[in-house]
């Protein structure tokens, strides 16, 4: 069944959501100038519209497998779960403090679990929790303010509203909420 070429395709899109994930990773963790660092965040955003195509394409040609499933969970985690952190790190938003810092490393983890969670069980009507990707955007969109708007201050209370978002995202993601699928 793997050596059906058709299985190529969708997880070619999976490898280049990860790709752009590694690269938002690379770029944001450097000391660039400003510009790289939103391009890093547009990977982000780019890898979002790439994964809401792989499953999609996997479905329609038939090419779905486990292994597809599995390679998802793990571009996702890359894309969705790390890079949005290191974009938050990048833009100032974590800085010394304990408390975001916490956040930071307890988002990722909840993101694992949540992908986990997901490739064990059914659902094939709705996600149970708020999926991985839809938390990465939101943090990625959340960064890329501070990252374009230089003017906006961050303060101690920026700091606690990250890890307020974080830890929000973070709850949601383990969450047993039914998310209606739409794609």
């Amino acid at each position: 069944m793997m050596n059906d070429k058709k299985y190529l395709i969708p997880c070619s899109l999976t490898f280049s959501n990860m790709t752009l994930g590694m690269i938002a990773v690379f770029l944001l963790l450097r000391p660039l100038e400003k510009k790289y660092k939103i391009i890093g965040a547009l990977c982000i955003l780019t890898g979002g519209l790439i994964d809401s195509l792989d499953g999609t394409v996997a479905r329609k040609l038939h090419a779905s497998s486990e292994i597809g499933k599995q390679l998802d969970s793990f571009a996702d985690l890359v894309t969705f779960g790390l890079a949005p952190i290191a974009l938050l790190h990048s833009a100032g938003l974590i800085d010394e403090s304990l408390t975001p810092s916490i956040c930071a490393l307890l988002y990722p983890l909840a993101g694992a679990f949540r992908l986990a969670r997901y490739n064990l069980g059914s659902f094939s009507q709705y996600f149970c929790g708020v999926p991985i990707t839809a938390a990465g955007l939101i943090v990625t969109l959340y960064g890329l303010v501070f990252l374009i708007w230089e003017e906006l201050p961050i303060t101690a209370v920026t700091n606690w509203i990250t890890a307020g978002l974080l830890i929000t995202l973070s709850l949601l993601m383990v969450s047993t909420l039914k998310v209606r699928r739409i794609i």
